[in-house]
């Protein structure tokens, strides 16, 4: 369904690496009928990549592998095997490292994905040409458009704002107040982990409370939202 046919406005998150915390998030999300995208990387594991955020949390990512349901009626997307710079890899480097993500979330999540989130943020337009020659519709930078129009180029797109942003709660109330003639679309990202270092996990209640039941908003995930008419393609 191509939501502007009833829609004006629409409402999607997008959380980066596939870490544990994303149990509580899920929960959260689900629970006030929100939608998100996970952009995750899948040759890292519990015990490989593991950091530490702030000095107060050791950030582990998930087994994928073991939980394909958890994030049942989500999207999955591209982040990179490895969470490389992509614009540092030989081409052949970066095609390996695109590629081996997209072979293995397919054969994972039963779906053939078609975003991604550029690791770090960063790009170039080599990056870009190859997304588009292997098929991805969007991939997500990290500048904050601070707005909610329409963006043209979905292979340099750029979020509303992340989470943690001090104009995140005014730029809902700005949302939710707009009378929109045409499509508005509020895209919020971020990494799950963050809400358990900064012991914050009620600005994500919070916003939820203020943004959900609306019946003049779509809540969908990022394919949803931004490539409405493109087919899902099953392994």
């Amino acid at each position: 369904m191509n939501w502007k046919n009833h829609y004006r406005k629409a409402l999607t998150f997008s959380y980066d690496d596939g870490n544990e915390q994303d149990r509580k998030l899920l929960e959260i999300l689900n629970r006030y009928g929100m939608k998100a995208t996970f952009n995750v990387n899948t040759g890292l594991n519990h015990d490989c990549g593991t950091w530490v955020y702030r000095n107060v949390l050791e950030v582990h990512r998930l087994n994928l592998a073991e939980c394909p349901e958890l994030y049942a009626g989500h999207e999955m997307a591209v982040h990179g095997v490895y969470h490389y710079n992509l614009t540092e890899l030989t081409p052949e480097e970066c095609t390996a490292e695109l590629q081996g993500n997209i072979a293995a979330i397919t054969e994972i999540y039963g779906t053939v994905p078609v975003g991604m989130a550029y690791p770090y943020g960063v790009f170039n337009d080599a990056v870009v040409e190859e997304l588009r020659r292997l098929g991805i519709g969007y991939g997500r930078c990290t500048e904050s458009s601070h707005c909610f129009a329409e963006q043209k180029d979905l292979l340099r797109f750029c979020p509303t704002c992340h989470h943690n942003d001090e104009a995140l709660f005014s730029l809902a109330e700005q949302f939710l107040q707009a009378e929109a003639e045409t499509p508005q679309i509020f895209y919020i990202w971020g990494h799950s982990y963050e809400f358990e270092g900064n012991r914050n996990w009620d600005r994500l209640e919070r916003l939820c409370e203020m943004l959900a039941g609306r019946d003049d908003i779509f809540y969908g995930t990022n394919r949803e939202v931004l490539l409405p008419d493109w087919a899902v393609q099953t392994k």
